[in-house]
């Protein structure tokens, strides 16, 4: 009779595979499962990238965020070499005739020559002043060098604007005292007490450094301290800075040098078109963004397309202001193309600034019902805590924890299934190995029987 052959294992099956295959059978509810939660980690990673598009598009929404941001105004001067102008928001459109007869300057007092910055002077106190501040500098054997005193200076903690230097020429060292202000006002004057000669005016020891205009003047002064004098369509202006900023409302003048000219100011139509065009821009790649979710991840997420019929209906609402031009984006030359994405007419825009400035700022930038203020205030809605994104985040995390459950149920399952399995046809094995063992000893037993007939 044929006999059952069994290498390495009594049966001659490979358990393994089939234990293999019907645990796979058994785990099709566990790869479920995990298909499931792949699709949720896709939805969570897919609603992070629509956070960020809106919240780089909320950023956006900050160059046209209020009307001061419509008051961009370019300055033009006529003689740069002598005047130039910058203007903020609260300046207004204008041509202004200017002619600058002084310039300000620093005051600058310098000492006599001293063979080297190591030469001693003496001791005592120096009273230094800027104008209407001053400070105390004590001198004494670790600092009464012309360098000690010139780092004493410097390093004085209630120093009030007054730099010391020290330059080397070729006739000797000198002390520069340099006022950090410029202007009449912060002229410099140094006196001495306690000069350690006993002289606290005449010119030797610490005294040397002893100036009071009109007075005591032991440095010889450099340049003198001066204001800057400028007349704006005739009417004359007086500072201690090259930088007027008083003399015309949201116009900064900077003085360079004595001269004559106009300087224009007009509104910057460039500047606010620019800032429409990046509106423009941060709304279509928030709408690509959408667009690409609704079109793959997140097909049929409800929420999208809720954030999505938000978006719209705050474009497709008018804007209620009373006494504007405009109610629109469309009537300003923002139009929405077959793709949903916007364009902007530039033509239209320019016609719009032009008819009605005030209109179109008011239309973006009215604090309450203008489209940026309305549009920041939805996406500010959307992406705060317990809003409808973070609402559905949770729900989200809720399900994968759900499901991180229901896997430990099945893994352990499939354990207990996988063991069992294991255990019974391992026993099967050894039955048929027995069996096997079996039939050769009763296959060799009966080939060793006489056969009928045979002869001893």
């Amino acid at each position: 009779m044929p006999t059952v052959s069994a290498p390495g294992l009594g049966s001659g099956l490979d358990i393994g595979a089939i234990v293999d295959s019907l645990v796979g059978v058994e785990a099709i509810p566990l790869n479920r499962l995990k298909a499931d939660e792949f699709n949720l980690q896709a939805d969570l990673s897919a609603y992070g990238k629509l956070k960020s598009a809106l919240s780089s598009f909320q950023s956006a929404l900050s160059d046209l965020s209020s009307l001061d941001k419509f008051k961009v105004f370019t300055s033009t001067s006529s003689n740069e070499s002598s005047f130039t102008g910058t203007a903020d928001s609260d300046a207004a459109g204008g041509s202004y005739s200017i002619n600058v007869t002084a310039v300000a300057a620093v005051n600058k007092l310098q000492s006599g020559a001293f063979t080297a910055s190591t030469d001693v002077l003496d001791t005592g106190t120096l009273t230094i002043a800027s104008g209407s501040d001053s400070f105390d500098v004590v001198i004494d054997g670790t600092n009464n060098t012309l360098a000690g005193i010139r780092s004493a200076i410097n390093e004085a903690s209630d120093n009030t604007g007054v730099t010391a230097t020290i330059i080397t020429a070729d006739a000797g060292s000198y002390l520069v005292l340099t006022s950090d202000e410029s202007g009449t006002a912060n002229a410099i004057s140094v006196t001495v007490a306690g000069d350690g000669d006993g002289n606290d005016a005449d010119n030797a020891g610490l005294s040397q450094l002893v100036y009071v205009s009109g007075g005591t003047e032991n440095l010889t002064e450099l340049q003198a301290a001066a204001d800057s004098v400028v007349a704006i369509d005739g009417f004359t202006i007086t500072s201690s800075s090259n930088t007027v900023t008083s003399a015309v409302e949201g116009l900064s003048l900077k003085i360079e040098a004595i001269g004559s000219g106009t300087l224009n100011l007009r509104r910057d139509d460039t500047a606010i078109e620019a800032s429409v065009q990046e509106f423009v821009d941060a709304y279509n790649e928030l709408n690509n963004t959408i667009d690409a979710q609704r079109d793959g991840q997140l097909e049929a997420e409800g929420t999208l397309l809720t954030i999505e019929n938000l978006i719209q209906n705050t474009f497709n609402t008018a804007a209620n202001i009373s006494g504007g031009a405009f109610s629109y984006l469309s009537e300003i030359g923002i139009r929405t193309n077959e793709e949903g994405d916007l364009t902007l007419d530039t033509s239209d825009l320019q016609t719009a600034l032009n008819a009605d400035f005030n209109g179109v700022a008011q239309v973006f930038a009215n604090s309450t019902e203008g489209y940026v203020a309305r549009l920041d205030s939805l996406v500010t809605s959307i992406l705060q805590t317990d809003g409808v994104l973070d609402a559905r985040e949770d729900g989200i995390n809720t399900e994968l924890e759900t499901l991180a459950d229901q896997k430990l149920v099945l893994e352990r399952r499939l354990e207990s299934i996988e063991a069992r399995l294991l255990a019974q046809f391992t026993a099967l094995d050894t039955l048929l190995s027995s069996l096997n063992n079996t039939s050769a000893f009763l296959s060799t037993q009966l080939a060793n029987l006489p056969t009928i007939g045979s002869k001893k």
